[in-house]
């Protein structure tokens, strides 16, 4: 059963406002309308002489307490309440019952053009359909006791296949009906996603490998040894694949054939996945260094030194390198500094969790520990605005939407929200003026102030 949240007006300012005020009112007189109603009491018989008793007058409802408890329905009702949603500058679209088997969690989330997918702890796959949150079809995979690890929709000339990819093998299903079509075993138990090169699907294992296993046919092709374990996903620019183990080795290789390029050791280990870009490779370690290695033959543009060991990955997004530094917060880098060799840091932010996302001039920052988004301004690291999302656990931003980036979240319980960017146009007086309107009762400051906009 879909929910709809919004009228089909999806103009931004007034009419949103608007839209958000008529449900709270909608939620609060369902609040109001379910108390128990007050009793007046029984007045005392009148007794001659006596004066009168006041008329006894009910007491005023209270606004504040009213829209407070529709505020709390609602945020009970969606991962991403319509409140926060609004001050991150979204809009729910949909969002999906619990999609999960009784009794199982979900494990794997995935976001195509057209679909939301989900897979769950006892093998179940559903596909949902993006622009109505409607569910395509169910498949159970029959799974073992093996992990989910993650869901890939690959069409390929002639036949349009999605693969689900557990600590053992893959089952191929068919994206248009759900229909099992083949499965296969590994030959190396991955430890990581897999990277797609190609007809390949490219993952690290426990013992050391980076592994390339062909999808379409199911063949286990070739295996490159790297050392160690190779905890992180690789990391691919070009036809360059770049892969980290925890014995301190860094291999470039190339991706169409698995033959190694180049090769780096460090003093420690690398748990993380790598960074890259067109130039570069980025790798935090646990020798307490971020490193930026030449792509082309590994050699070291830069090290920036840190007081700890370095487990969080490293992410290259837009003009930024972002690395989350216990002691030192969210760091931003220039990526490639002129005559830096100890590297330039742009600035240092107090936002928790990893960058995920960027919209506009706003960082997303996701901690999945304390379930926290931050949007923080990219030029200068300051925290803009937070929210605690406690029921999210997989949070996507994709910049593939036709109208934006746009937002996909997941729960424990498999329930899939989506939420698309406002509208650009509209007054911006108007769309303070609705802000005012709509938190009048409670004395609430709008929130373009307090974002501090």
């Amino acid at each position: 059963m879909i929910e709809h949240l919004t009228p089909a007006v999806r103009s931004a300012g007034l009419s949103r406002r608007i839209a958000l005020a008529g449900t709270l009112a909608a939620v609060a007189s369902a609040t109001a309308a379910a108390a128990p109603q007050m009793l007046a009491p029984t007045p005392p018989a009148k007794d001659a002489g006596a004066t009168p008793a006041p008329a006894m007058t009910p007491a005023p409802t209270d606004s504040r307490a009213a829209r407070r408890a529709a505020e709390a329905a609602l945020a009970a009702r969606y991962l991403v309440p319509p409140m926060v949603a609004d001050e991150f500058g979204y809009r729910i679209v949909w969002q999906t019952e619990p999609q999960v088997t009784l009794d199982a969690t979900a494990q794997a989330m995935n976001v195509t053009a057209d679909s939301a997918w989900l897979g769950d702890s006892a093998g179940s796959v559903v596909r949902v359909r993006r622009d109505s949150g409607e569910t395509v079809w169910r498949a159970s995979t029959i799974q073992g006791v093996e992990r989910m690890i993650s869901i890939e929709h690959l069409p390929a000339a002639g036949q349009d296949n999605a693969y689900v990819i557990t600590e053992l093998g893959t089952t191929t299903l068919d994206a248009v009906t759900g229909e099992i079509m083949r499965r296969s075993r590994f030959s190396h138990l991955p430890a990581t996603e897999p990277t797609v090169f190609g007809p390949s699907m490219i993952f690290g294992t426990k013992t050391g490998l980076a592994c390339w296993y062909q999808y379409v046919t199911g063949y286990n092709w070739r295996a490159t040894t790297v050392g160690g374990q190779v905890l992180g996903k690789v990391a691919i620019s070009g036809e360059t694949a770049i892969a980290a183990g925890t014995d301190g080795n860094v291999l470039a290789i190339n991706a169409p054939n698995a033959a190694i390029l180049w090769t780096r050791k460090l003093s420690a280990g690398v748990e993380a996945a790598t960074a890259v870009d067109d130039v570069a490779c980025y790798v935090a370690g646990l020798d307490q260094s971020l490193w930026a290695f030449d792509l082309m033959r590994g050699r070291v543009l830069w090290q920036y030194f840190t007081s700890t060991p370095l487990t969080n990955a490293p992410v290259r997004m837009g003009d930024g390198l972002y690395l989350q530094i216990p002691g030192e917060g969210l760091v931003a880098f220039t990526p490639l500094p002129q005559d830096k060799p100890d590297g330039e840091v742009q600035w240092k932010s107090t936002a928790a969790g990893n960058v995920i996302g960027q919209v506009g001039t706003e960082l997303m920052s996701w901690c999945r520990a304390s379930r926290t988004l931050s949007a923080v301004d990219a030029g200068t690291g300051r925290v803009i605005r937070t929210a605690s999302l406690p029921k999210v656990e997989v949070i996507r931003f994709d910049r593939t939407a036709k109208n934006g980036v746009e937002l996909l979240v997941s729960s424990t319980d498999g329930r899939i929200q989506r939420l698309e960017p406002l509208a650009a146009s509209g007054s911006r007086a108007a769309d303070r003026a609705a802000r005012a309107a709509a938190t009048a009762d409670d004395g609430a400051e709008p929130a373009d102030a307090r974002a501090g906009e």
